[in-house]
């Protein structure tokens, strides 16, 4: 780098140090006008020195050595930024009025600078500020940005199935229980000496093997030592990514290596509903009651959620009857103008729990906590690691994050699917 562009830097750099001695709540008047002023001898060398090779660069070209810096043949835009400030008129009134022994001045100035062509600074690789970048103008090069720490994250869907499901843990990477398939009641009243009819009852051993969720991701070195801030949004993003597998799994998931989701487990369901080609939402809600009624008196249990997807709930709750009143009340109060508007989501009294992850077009019925359980044989464990393939000798970290689980269905008969086709 040649000492004039050097210079520049230098100046470049002082002129932020200025800005955050004048910016400094907590720094002492006195400790300002000491600093100020040894940032100002500082400039004034640096500014020195590439008048001398401005200078001698005109003698080489057979110009005046007498004339100053504002020769004709220097215009001001070959100057930087920082050689116009210390040049300027209001930057000597500036000086004198915070030097220490000429005490603390009300001052008012204007410093002209204009246009340099001296390269903007580089923010990011292939990011520049001015010259087209995101920054224009010629003070481009001196500005120090309002850093804003906290990042704008990407957002996810709400987590809200697992806690459907009761929770349990195991020491076992196979989960088995016994359930009873099928009981035969011949019981009847009986004379006197008569034969006694005789009942039956079969059972069947069930198992269900605990599935495995991970990823890995990879940092550099610098990133660990120097963003610590970056590292533990990192590690945060490990844990979400695992819980929203685990989300579609509970739902959609095939089964080993994986979860075997709730979809699955579907053949044992109560004999799916259809509201399919139906755009009368009275019609839709009157099957989704009927599927409830199915498990109460099918399976002898009560449900406890209306599982669907966002954009059928939506569907549902803009129906309309042929009065153009809305079914479930409008946007300010309740039904027919009963009560006031509520955002809390039911459907015939159940709890209606809203997720993408479950498709369009399905909805489901069920007694969540009592027909199923989540099994954890491992919570989600982060772990990290230089010593992946080459990533010692790039200088890289890998972490590990993963956890393993199973989702048993005790009771199938306790959930029934309803398909809401819309046409």
């Amino acid at each position: 780098m040649s000492p004039v562009l050097e210079a520049r830097t230098a100046m470049r750099a002082l002129a932020l140090k200025a800005k955050h001695v004048v910016d400094d709540k907590d720094m002492a008047m006195a400790d300002k006008k000491s600093a100020l002023v040894t940032l100002s001898e500082e400039m004034q060398k640096h500014s020195d020195t590439i008048e001398v090779y401005e200078k001698a660069a005109l003698l080489c070209k057979g110009g005046d050595s007498a004339e100053d810096k504002d020769h004709p043949l220097i215009p001001a835009q070959r100057r930087s930024l920082g050689e116009q400030l210390v040049a300027s008129k209001g930057y000597a009134e500036l000086a004198a009025a915070v030097s220490p022994d000429g005490g603390r001045k009300r001052f008012g100035t204007t410093v002209e600078v204009k246009s340099t062509p001296t390269p903007p600074p580089v923010i990011n690789e292939g990011t520049t500020v001015g010259a087209g970048g995101f920054l224009d103008g010629v003070a481009a090069p001196l500005i120090l940005p309002n850093y804003q720490q906290q990042m704008v994250e990407l957002l996810f869907p709400e987590l809200n199935i697992a806690d459907l499901f009761a929770q349990g843990s195991t020491s076992s990477p196979i989960i088995t229980w016994v359930e009873e398939t099928e009981f035969v009641n011949a019981a009847a009243p009986v004379a006197e000496g008569e034969l006694k009819p005789t009942s039956s009852d079969a059972v069947e051993r069930l198992f269900e093997q605990v599935g495995k969720i991970a990823h890995l991701l990879r940092m550099t070195d610098e990133m660990v030592m120097d963003a610590e801030q970056f590292k533990s949004f990192l590690d945060s993003r490990m844990n979400l990514g695992i819980r929203l597998k685990e989300q579609d799994g509970l739902i959609n998931g095939t089964g080993y290596p994986g979860i075997r989701g709730l979809l699955q487990h579907a053949a044992g369901f109560q004999t799916a509903m259809s509201a399919n080609g139906s755009t009368n939402v009275a019609v839709t809600a009157d099957t989704i009651f009927s599927q409830i009624t199915a498990v109460r008196w099918k399976a002898f249990m009560e449900p406890d959620t209306v599982l669907i997807n966002p954009f059928d709930w939506e569907h549902i709750k803009l129906g309309k009857d042929a009065n153009g009143q809305y079914y479930a009340g409008g946007p300010f109060q309740g039904a027919y103008g009963v009560g006031s508007f509520t955002n809390v989501d039911s459907l015939w009294g159940k709890r209606v729990v809203l997720t993408p992850t479950l498709a369009q077009g399905t909805c489901v019925v069920g007694a969540f906590k009592a027909g199923g359980q989540i099994f954890r044989r491992q919570g989600i464990v982060s772990e990290m690691s230089n010593s992946n393939n080459d990533d010692f000798e790039h200088n890289r970290v890998t972490i590990r994050a993963e956890e393993r689980l199973a989702l048993v269905i005790y009771r199938p008969a306790v959930f029934g699917i309803v398909n809401l086709a819309w046409s």
